[in-house]
């Protein structure tokens, strides 16, 4: 039997949903339905680890699902009710699992003539699931390329921590002690040091990036965006606030936008807006990025209700103001991501802080 978390169920939900709806809406920045914004789905392309492609086409008939390998030849026909009476069921099975990983028996039933044998889909890219589709608002049939997100299980990260989203700060104003501050212990122990570092006439400031790749895939945003995102991450270990807005109205309310940036609040936002989508459509720490988006086709998110909604370029704005609205920072672990203490170079001393974004829900 197999087994996966609600995240993974939830792309297995979502591709048997799709082959069912034959039809994707997209979603307002509150992630209510646009019915006037959809997508007709022709064909849906799973890619499945080891095995290869396989292309389900719904558009020949109106009651099959048929089902191709990439040199064409057709594999099989399943009927959509088949996968159709089930498709409630399994997502009511997810819903209400209350174990980590659980098996859904029903899903693994529906997998069988539809010949998939793993949960997860995808490969190393940002996009789980590939849809041909027909194009309501322009008339072509463009192949998009779609990541999955569940609001089923634990929110999920949408930037992963690592050491190469640790940004390096110098310590100005005369050193400190480093011995003293980096035994300073506690859940809140980053934020502590910080403040301890900072009380008097002492502050911590932008010197660079721990991965220069990074640093330049931020400046395709803006030449200072890395300067902006580290006031952001500085604000944050200040606790000064969690969510991205509250963080953006705190510098604002602090004049440090106008004063450091020359920008307005509806500016800086806008940059803010512009990284989280590029982190969410292809951009990564350590690769290099061509300002382009990976998964071209955009988001589908999974809601509570079971219903499918997606973002793409046509509702970016929308897409930008969700996750605006929807993410926030936290702290990671310090051990593994090797920041938050005070160290020497050269004479000056220096600490890192790291950047994880992850959903609200």
């Amino acid at each position: 039997m197999l087994t996966g978390n609600k995240g993974e169920w939830s792309e297995l939900y979502t591709f048997f949903k799709i082959l069912t709806d034959g039809k994707l809406f997209a979603a307002d920045s509150d992630l209510k339905k646009i019915a006037e914004k959809y997508f007709i789905v022709l064909k849906v392309i799973r890619d499945e680890p080891k095995i290869g492609k396989k292309i389900y086409d719904i558009s020949k008939t109106r009651n099959n699902i048929e089902i191709y390998d990439e040199k064409n030849k057709r594999l099989g026909i399943v009927k959509k009710t088949f996968v159709k009476k089930r498709v409630k069921k399994i997502f009511e099975e997810m819903k209400n699992s209350s174990s980590r990983t659980f098996q859904i028996s029903l899903a693994e039933e529906t997998m069988k003539p539809l010949r998939c044998s793993r949960i997860k889909a995808g490969n190393n890219k940002k996009e789980d699931l590939i849809l041909m589709v027909h194009d309501s608002i322009s008339p072509t049939t463009p192949r998009l390329g779609f990541s999955i997100k569940s609001m089923l299980g634990s929110p999920s990260t949408l930037l992963n921590a690592s050491g190469t989203t640790n940004f390096v700060y110098k310590i100005s104003n005369g050193n400190v002690n480093k011995n003293k501050i980096n035994t300073i212990k506690g859940a809140s122990k980053v934020r502590d040091r910080i403040l301890k570092i900072e009380k008097g006439s002492k502050h911590i400031e932008f010197y660079k990036t721990d991965q220069m790749g990074f640093q330049k895939n931020m400046k395709m945003i803006d030449t200072s965006f890395p300067e902006m995102m580290a006031e952001i991450i500085k604000a944050f270990y200040q606790g000064n606030g969690r969510t991205v807005s509250e963080l953006v109205e705190y510098l604002n309310k602090k004049m440090i936008l106008k004063e450091k940036f020359d920008l307005s609040k509806n500016d800086f936002s806008y940059k803010i807006k512009q990284f989280l989508c590029a982190v969410a459509l292809g951009m990564t720490p350590k690769g290099k990025w061509d300002g382009l988006t990976k998964a071209k086709g955009g988001y589908i998110i999974v809601k509570e209700n079971g219903e499918l909604v997606c973002y793409h370029l046509y509702n970016r704005d929308e897409f930008q103001n969700y996750l605006f609205n929807n993410t926030k920072l936290e702290t990671a672990s310090t051990g593994r991501h090797r920041f938050g203490f005070v160290y020497e170079k050269d004479g000056d001393q220096f600490i890192k802080l790291n950047l994880q974004v992850r959903f609200l829900k």
